[in-house]
């Protein structure tokens, strides 16, 4: 099937979610709950690595966004809401300014929370075609900001290098293929004094939780298409980028990242 007028394509595959992100919440705090009452040998335990075996494939998983996009919006509604997760994507997208890339948008949950005063023009993509769109019903809510909507692979971008004044990204590291390819090409495409916003989440600051994310990986990949257990950190370290604000919630779970490709410059 073609893809709509209004979705440019450049197709490949890579991105995607948000909002398992309140899924991962759900689990870490039930874990976390319960890992209070453990005794310390059974954490150490519940703590190792997950079982090395294959993970669906990036297809497969974007099948499962693909046939979850028309309802996306209302399994993720509530889950966000007691979260928290709404408030913080409001806060961080309140960031962004000038021209705007937004990788793995999904259904463009974030779309009401760009700020018309800052934000110039804002580009759109992911790589399920479904789920752009559901983001194509809303651009109403970006008025009067222009909106680009793409079919593409964030780890393979046909953008100019330093094109962007900013770029989010909230809750697609964990969905990634090469995560941190995919985050060294935002770096490539970013500007040299912009910034990348991200909301993400992955590996816990807690042991049991930590045990409980790697023990479950392969179910919640299967069924969410998402990694719960990656430490985003580490990732966004080994792409190049420097990180200026590091905040975590919920048992360290929930990554809030502002980051720039360099480190500070010192003005002495």
């Amino acid at each position: 099937q073609d893809p709509p007028s209004h979705v440019a394509t450049s197709f490949a595959a890579g991105p995607v979610r948000m909002a398992t992100a309140a899924r991962g919440v759900t689990i870490a705090a039930g874990a976390a709950g319960a890992g209070c009452i453990l005794a310390f040998g059974a954490t150490k335990l519940l703590s190792s690595p997950p079982e090395d075996k294959p993970c669906p494939t990036e297809r497969a998983r974007r099948d499962v966004f693909d046939g979850a996009a028309k309802k996306w919006d209302e399994t993720v509604r509530f889950d966000e809401l007691i979260s928290g997760i709404g408030r913080q994507r409001r806060r961080l997208v309140q960031r962004a300014k000038g021209d705007v890339l937004e990788v793995a948008v999904g259904s463009g949950r974030n779309f009401s929370y760009y700020n018309s005063a800052k934000v110039t023009s804002l580009t759109a993509v992911d790589f399920s075609r479904t789920m752009l769109e559901v983001a194509h019903a809303k651009r109403k809510d970006l008025l009067p900001i222009e909106l680009r909507l793409k079919l593409a692979s964030t780890q393979k971008m046909d953008f100019e290098d330093c094109s962007f004044d900013t770029i989010v990204d909230t809750f697609g590291i964990c969905s990634f293929e090469l995560p941190v390819e995919a985050l060294k090409e935002m770096r490539r495409v970013l500007k040299e004094d912009g910034q990348i916003l991200l909301l993400e989440h992955g590996a816990s600051t807690w042991e049991f939780v930590q045990g409980f994310l790697n023990g479950s990986v392969h179910r919640h990949v299967g069924k969410y298409g998402c990694y719960p257990n990656r430490d985003i950190e580490k990732l966004v370290q080994e792409a190049g980028l420097h990180i200026l604000v590091n905040e975590r919630k919920h048992f360290g779970t929930t990554y809030y990242l502002v980051c720039t490709r360099n480190p500070p410059v010192d003005d002495e």
